[in-house]
């Protein structure tokens, strides 16, 4: 068959594109709809008000940590100047302005006093709780910050608020920073937590300079087995470099068993793969050009820069979240473990080259101010504690991958 001339230059033409395009997509990423789409702690996305007086069920003033459940889907948010922590009952299902229905570190839901106001502290309260993690059985860690310890609560939503076992303290009634002396027993200011599979637990001890993990915490004791950032259990100090930490704040562990760090003090998160078959050395840096550089927005703000990491989060298919506060952002790197560092989508920004608290206006479902904690859950939508806008946010599924890696 002989095809016209235009016809044949249009289906030429045709196959070019396909074949480009066929190629192109190998491993490309773009972003989804990065407008928040629900909102805790504020009535709507124009308010952002720090009810701090008389307290509610559905106010938040400065949270600074979220994290969900991965089984029931529950919903848990660290607010650090009302000494709590409040819980919903689904996270990817709450309405704009939802009330928690559960409260943690109080007696109820309008009292907010360090150690429900007493001098010496009790397995029922809290002061200044940092971070929030819940493991694969529904029980919950918050590195409570003020009295130096990590607490456990085992499945808090079904049974009591009641701690039921802490690390960092030899009991509920002391709250000395290294108490006993820097050792695999201590904590000072614990700042983040995070559980693997295996029931692993990690701690971000900021004021010494380290990361502590606890080998299978719940069935065996509340002495650390691994340490990161120092050559050992009794020694403290900010380093930078693949083997130092400085300020860690939030951490992550991915379904592969690897380690994230937001590294605060060296404005970076480092990768430690298999941490504990390896070594304590960190094998990969983001937001830094290599390992000796920690700058703020190193070579200018970017898509390869960050400036104050707070925290880091990492969903079921590899993707890394990364709170970026001082940049007002977050950014999301799509499977950087088989591409690179550079990151894919930012929220809270209109592009990657800007940073203005609330995108340089006034507060919205598009912008951020001061991000400081956020959490994934398994169907990757994004939960935000938008700290200065004494709120947070929820983004459903703003990392979107339009097509499959092909072999």
């Amino acid at each position: 068959m002989v095809w016209p001339s235009g016809f044949k230059r249009a289906a030429q033409a045709g196959a070019a594109l396909v074949l480009f395009l066929a190629c192109f997509h190998l491993g490309f990423a773009a972003s989804g709809d990065t407008i928040a789409d629900a909102v805790l702690g504020q009535p709507d996305f124009s308010s952002n008000t720090c009810i701090n007086g008389q307290l509610t069920p559905g106010s938040l003033c400065d949270p600074i940590d979220a994290a969900v459940d991965p089984i029931s889907g529950r919903l848990y948010v660290a607010t650090d100047i009302d000494n709590r922590v409040l819980s919903w009952p689904s996270a990817a299902g709450f309405a704009n302005g939802a009330p928690a229905d559960l409260v943690i570190g109080q007696p109820d839901f309008v009292q907010k006093k360090c150690n429900q106001g007493s001098h010496i502290p009790t397995a029922s309260g809290l002061c200044n709780p940092a971070g929030v993690a819940v493991d694969q059985a529904g029980n919950l860690y918050v590195a409570d910050r003020k009295n130096s310890r990590v607490l456990e609560y085992d499945s808090p939503a079904t049974t009591d608020t009641v701690a039921d076992r802490v690390f960092g303290q030899p009991d509920f009634s002391s709250n000395r920073c290294n108490n006993g002396g820097i050792s695999a027993s201590s904590l000072c200011a614990p700042r983040g937590v995070v559980v693997d599979s295996n029931g692993n637990l990690y701690v971000s001890d900021e004021v010494v300079a380290r990361v502590v993990e606890y080998d299978s915490a719940l069935s065996t004791d509340a002495v650390a087995d691994h340490v990161f950032g120092q050559p050992n259990f009794q020694q403290q100090g900010c380093a930078s470099g693949p083997t130092g930490l400085c300020e860690p704040r939030n951490l992550a562990v991915d379904s592969a068993g690897n380690l994230y760090v937001a590294d605060l003090g060296n404005q970076r998160v480092l990768e430690y793969l298999s941490p504990l078959t390896t070594d304590a050395v960190a094998d990969r840096v983001f937001g830094q050009p290599n390992f000796t550089s920690n700058q703020c927005n190193s070579g200018g703000i970017s898509a390869r820069s960050l400036c104050g990491p707070r925290d880091v989060a990492v969903d079921n298919a590899g993707n890394v979240y990364i709170a970026d506060s001082v940049n007002n952002r977050v950014l999301i790197y799509a499977t950087p473990a088989t591409s690179d560092t550079v990151a894919d989508v930012v929220i809270g920004q209109p592009r990657f080259t800007t940073a203005a608290c609330n995108f340089g206006g006034s507060v919205s479902a598009r912008g951020l101010c001061r991000a400081r904690g956020l959490g994934v859950d398994s169907a990757g939508n994004v939960y935000v504690a938008d700290a200065f806008n004494n709120r947070v946010l929820r983004f459903d599924g703003p990392l979107v991958l339009r097509v499959s890696r092909h072999s």
